[in-house]
């Protein structure tokens, strides 16, 4: 009897052992998750004061059309280059249409979309972090700033 009791608390600590693994992985992941989404909402605020700033750029200042968008972007933030700041090694990427201006961030190396917001709108317009999405506009100036 001995050796069955000693057998099977042998398999218990196995499987326990496997169960708390198991349990642990998923945690992980979770907070992975949970902790990535905080950092994104974070992003999305600061966006939205530089969309905002990018916005008045190309509405009231006409800059010109050639333009980079390293170079618009330095632009809009000539009185608050610290606006910026939160983007330092992400891609950032700038559509101009219709005298409105849509700021897409992007991961470092530009291949997934993260953050796209128009500079007419009060929210943030679109949280592509939440999906798989490639590093392209998904707004147009035209339907989202004159449809709101």
């Amino acid at each position: 009897m001995k050796s069955l009791s000693i057998g099977f608390s042998s398999s218990m600590k196995h499987l326990s052992i496997k169960i708390v693994f198991i349990g642990l992985l998923s945690g992980c992941v979770g907070v992975s998750h949970k902790n990535n989404s905080e950092a994104m909402y974070i992003q999305a605020s600061a966006l939205t004061k530089l969309s905002k700033a990018v916005e008045v750029t190309v509405r009231y200042e006409n800059p010109p059309a050639t333009l980079s968008d390293e170079e618009l972007l330095k632009l809009s933030t000539v009185d608050d280059p610290g606006l910026l700041d939160p983007f330092d090694g992400y891609t950032l990427k700038i559509n101009r249409d219709f005298n409105h201006a849509i700021v897409l961030v992007c991961s470092s190396d530009g291949t997934q979309g993260l953050l796209e917001d128009a500079g007419c709108t009060a929210d943030l317009d679109n949280p592509l972090w939440k999906q798989t999405m490639p590093c392209a506009f998904t707004l147009s100036s035209e339907t989202t700033c004159f449809n709101k």
